[in-house]
């Protein structure tokens, strides 16, 4: 489970997000949940913004190891009140290597496979798949401007990155990707997400796999079990004491607001049924990704 869909606050990407002003205004859009085509701006003065290429520190580290700065990396890595660098890229690279025994259990073989990291922010994941970059295309995309700018001047080539919005479409042709992966994206996707769903089914190739991660029971178990004190578990039981939820059949609940810091939960079994009407569930493993259900579902042909 990541961290930043449950520890967030209003204020955590201060340095990236702009003025006082631009934040309150940027707060109340974001929170608007019934609009889309949204997504999160560069800082900018009154005069603009600029873009800067790769230092040459970073531009001598190997693809993989280049860091972005501390407000792009979304609170992973972060470990006693500060970020650990080391643990920043182990995290991509172990969250990529349980996908690719997922992949391979289901004997499906990436290389030569259009890639798409759907959320990648500054490339956590995407990084360690230069081989795939390197036989094909592989591109991430987010809504989260600056991440992406950085992962344009930093990580591209091989990668290709773009802007997107909360608007359930992407820029690609009907069937262009082999593989499309999402870690953690579908725990901050509220009404939304089954018009995600289905666009990740239009832009798949027959045969094409879709991974992705979710929050469900297990998720809230682990979480009140090894996390007490953890803020997520009193954002459910904020709601819980306005709704009664836990004590009734729920299959889905959503927390707070806005794509930073809502926490979309799902009751697992419901969740896959109905989506296999649209796609084959091939592999559903609790715990896969931290405290996260990992789901990789097939395009049929």
């Amino acid at each position: 489970m990541s961290i930043d869909a449950t520890r967030a606050h209003p204020e955590r990407f201060r340095e990236a997000i702009g003025t006082e002003e631009v934040r309150q205004l940027e707060t109340r859009l974001m929170g608007a949940t019934n609009l889309a085509g949204l997504y999160y701006p560069e800082d900018r003065s009154a005069g603009g913004y600029v873009l800067y290429g790769m230092a040459p520190d970073q531009a001598a580290l190997p693809l993989a190891e280049r860091l972005p700065p501390t407000p792009l990396r979304h609170y992973y890595g972060f470990r006693d009140g500060r970020y650990v660098d080391a643990l920043y890229l182990q995290t991509g690279h172990n969250d990529v290597t349980a996908m690719r025994r997922i992949l391979t259990e289901d004997g499906f073989d990436t290389m030569g496979e259009r890639v798409l990291e759907f959320g990648c922010s500054a490339g956590r994941m995407l990084r360690h798949m230069e081989a795939e970059a390197q036989a094909n295309e592989a591109w991430g995309v987010d809504l989260h401007s600056a991440a992406i700018h950085w992962a344009q001047a930093h990580l591209s080539p091989p990668f290709h990155f773009a802007t997107t919005t909360s608007t359930p479409h992407l820029p690609f042709e009907d069937g262009y990707f082999g593989l499309i992966f999402a870690g953690s994206v579908w725990t901050h996707i509220g009404e939304l997400d089954d018009a995600w769903l289905l666009e990740m089914r239009r832009i798949l190739r027959p045969g094409g796999r879709l991974y992705l991660t979710i929050s469900d029971e297990t998720t809230l178990e682990e979480v009140a079990r090894v996390k007490p004190d953890h803020a997520s578990n009193g954002h459910v039981a904020e709601l819980d004491a306005a709704t009664g939820m836990l004590s009734r059949d729920w299959i889905a609940f959503v927390t707070r607001s806005t794509p930073w810091l809502q926490r979309a939960v799902y009751r697992r079994a419901p969740w896959v049924d109905r989506i296999a009407r649209w796609m084959e569930p091939k592999v559903v493993r609790p715990k896969s990704y931290g405290w996260q259900t990992a789901v990789l579902l097939e395009k049929r042909a």
